[in-house]
């Protein structure tokens, strides 16, 4: 894959936003750095510490073989103006299925209210439709409110809802 780079409107003025494919050094970088924030969203949703290193280790083993990303997904940084405002990694939900799945999506606190979470979640969908995908889906930790405006703004709906109540 090759770099999509396009201009685009954001609330600082116009920037060049480019999304990058994350390969080599740059993903064994990346990996330790998504997975922190895996868990401690893990954590603010609930789980306790095994729980959340234990879904960190299991989403290690099944997308990252020996570090490296299944080639079938897509792991792409978030540039603007040549510097790391995030990353978003989609890919199908099942060996063999027909539907992506948004496995993360994060802009960086600084690049963050300017427009890249919308840019990159429609950047989602253009990648998804050109593999075939007729649908893209996505979770989201419930405390994540600001996301899910945002997602619900784009048309996604609720699927289904895991809840949990205290005891």
């Amino acid at each position: 894959m090759t770099d999509d780079t396009l201009t685009t409107e954001t609330e600082r003025g116009t920037g060049e936003l480019a999304f990058v494919p994350i390969t080599g050094d740059d993903l064994r970088l990346w990996l330790p750095e998504s997975m922190a924030y895996y868990e401690a969203s893990r954590l603010r949703a609930g789980d306790t510490p095994e729980q959340a290193a234990a879904a960190v280790a299991a989403s290690r083993d099944r997308f990252f073989t020996d570090g490296v990303l299944h080639p079938e997904h897509v792991l792409l940084a978030i540039v603007v103006d040549g510097e790391d405002a995030g990353w978003l990694w989609i890919g199908p939900w099942a060996e063999g299925g027909d539907g992506w799945w948004v496995w993360d999506v994060h802009v960086r606190e600084p690049f963050r209210r300017r427009g890249l979470g919308r840019a990159a979640m429609r950047h989602a969908e253009q990648v998804a439709r050109e593999h075939g995908s007729p649908t893209l889906g996505l979770n989201v930790f419930a405390f994540n409110v600001p996301a899910i405006e945002l997602y619900e703004s784009l048309g996604f709906e609720a699927a289904s809802l895991h809840m949990a109540k205290a005891l």
